[in-house]
């Protein structure tokens, strides 16, 4: 029965991941035939993907912080009704404000259940098999939702219930996971809860902070002089400041044992390797995303296929991504967390590498299909960093884990994004002056961006296998742990952060084991001694 339990808990908060993810890839599919149905304007086509990342990505921290106080249940049921809700105003919106508007609510459920469900998978499962198989489940919600996004996006566009049934869609799966959650996810224990309170000043800036950020870089992509645009590098200066502003807000109130929204110790917490693994993150998710929003641009812009004819070439990433998961569940706990890192990444690297040279008179199997194949191997890094991130953080901080595991990969994508396509614009438009006969849609022209935005992915990939290299070193099987696991932390503990054991000492020998054992004997009796003298050290002792 347990184990029953077990795989219902888990596929509903992959469910829900799927979900969040769904709608994305969706979208970048349908969008041209939902700008045309509702009167877009060219420039804002972008604007429905932007503002759902835009609330999703700042508001990870905050809820990932209101979840640990009020409850990874709670929020994980309330964000996945409140993104329903939002999916079936989307469904009968009637102009393209309105669908922007919904857009941006669905986001707020996104960002309310995915911490949320992360910290259900880290807190209720003891570590060891089931928990690595439940986390590389939840990778692959993650990567199998975009592709399935895209897939159903192509299909269900041209179908006769038109681009609204993938809201539909969407409706049905959360509202059958909301029921299936009330029942099966677990409740928390009332002491295991974050009960510091909210930091409401922490919570204001690193809002507005990063959602200013994610605006500034996708206004980049869209203005018809991107960086060049006077507002543009102001707002990201604007983003920067406030930022920083974060930061040094929750060191002073980390230092006074005050409340905090990121306890900015976690960058030096020994044997946690947490900065490095962010940083690992940020650029790998740079050059996943950024390549999968490429590909079926190469499709439908390059190749000039259907929606339809996209969504099925498509189809290899979703099985090669499923499997990827699959395997992982069973190395994560046998192979070090460094070597499947190196693995996941190497595998992404290869994938930019043959997008870059593909050519485009080539079959499909020959060259695309690598390309579909090698990309979703990255999820193994997703499993892998998301667990050592989880475990860096104590049982009543664990959504708060999700959250900035979560900020992680959205930063990179909106990077990646931002400067790739700002890079591959350039060279479109350099290659269309040396080519003035061509027009600025050419296939040609727009190859020879995409080249180079391949080649920035795969710089991106390079970056993230480097530290990953010699940053992520040490950190061992991450799917079996000694020491005090984050689950384990004491009722009324002030510490936010686990006891992540450190990289084993050399050992001693027997001579420096007695002498270390004399010291320690001599210590303790001084200590006795003192306490005999001074009463009241007794007394607090």
């Amino acid at each position: 029965m347990s184990s029953t339990r077990d795989a219902l808990i888990t596929t509903t908060v992959c469910g829900v991941t799927v979900l969040s993810v769904f709608l994305s890839g969706a979208t970048s599919v349908a969008i041209t035939t939902i700008g045309r149905d509702l009167s877009f304007r060219q420039s804002d086509l972008q604007w429905p993907l932007n503002v759902y990342s835009l609330s999703y990505g700042c508001l990870l921290l905050l809820c990932g912080r209101l979840s640990d106080i009020i409850g990874a249940r709670r929020m994980f049921l309330l964000g996945t009704a409140w993104l329903a809700t939002w999916s079936l105003a989307a469904s009968f919106a009637p102009n393209a404000k309105c669908l922007i508007l919904f857009y941006a609510f669905q986001g707020i459920g996104a960002a309310a259940n995915t911490p949320a469900g992360i910290s259900i998978i880290s807190v209720h499962f003891p570590p060891g098999r089931s928990k690595n198989t439940a986390f590389a489940v939840l990778g692959a919600g993650q990567s199998i939702g975009f592709i399935a996004g895209m897939i159903l996006g192509g299909l269900l566009s041209q179908s006769p219930g038109s681009w609204r049934s993938i809201f539909w869609l969407q409706i049905g799966l959360s509202c059958v996971l909301v029921a299936l959650g009330w029942f099966v996810l677990p409740y928390e224990e009332t002491q295991r809860r974050y009960n510091k309170g909210l930091d409401w000043v922490g919570a204001v800036l690193s809002t507005a902070g990063f959602g200013l950020l994610t605006y500034d870089l996708a206004e980049s992509t869209s203005t018809p002089h991107g960086w060049a645009t006077p507002f543009v590098p102001s707002l990201l200066g604007i983003a920067i400041m406030i930022i920083v502003s974060f930061v040094l807000w929750e060191i002073r109130c980390e230092s006074r044992g005050r409340p905090v929204l990121v306890p900015m110790s976690m960058w030096t917490q020994p044997g946690a390797k947490t900065g490095p693994i962010i940083a690992c993150v940020v650029f790998a998710w740079w050059a996943f995303n950024t390549l999968a929003y490429y590909a079926p641009l190469f499709y439908q812009e390059v190749l000039l296929l259907s929606p339809l004819q996209t969504s099925l070439r498509l189809i290899p990433m979703g099985v090669s991504g499923l499997l990827a998961n699959i395997i992982t569940g069973y190395l994560v706990g046998i192979v070090p967390g460094q070597l499947l890192i190196l693995g996941g990444v190497a595998s992404c690297m290869a994938s930019c590498i043959v997008f870059s040279l593909i050519s485009v008179n080539a079959s499909y199997w020959a060259m695309a299909f690598i390309v579909m194949i090698t990309l979703p191997v990255l999820d193994v890094a997703y499993t892998v960093a998301n667990m050592q991130v989880c475990f860096a953080f104590s049982a009543d901080s664990q959504a708060l884990a999700g959250g900035i595991f979560s900020v992680a990969t959205r930063l990179g994508t909106s990077l990646g994004l931002a400067i790739t396509s700002s890079i591959a614009t350039s060279m479109s438009e350099k290659y269309n002056r040396a080519h003035p006969s061509l027009s600025t849609t050419d296939p040609s022209v727009l190859m020879a961006g995409f080249r180079v935005a391949g080649w920035t992915c795969c710089a991106a990939a390079t970056i993230s296998f480097l530290i990953t290299l010699f940053g992520v070193r040490g950190i061992g099987i991450v799917g079996k742990r000694s020491g005090t696991p984050a689950g384990d932390k004491p009722a009324g503990h002030d510490i936010e952060l686990a006891q992540v054991s450190a990289p084993r000492e050399q050992p001693t020998s027997p001579v420096q084991n007695v002498a270390q054992s004399i010291e320690t004997l001599r210590r303790s009796q001084e200590r006795d001694q003192h306490s005999e003298k001074d009463p009241s050290c007794s007394q607090s002792r």
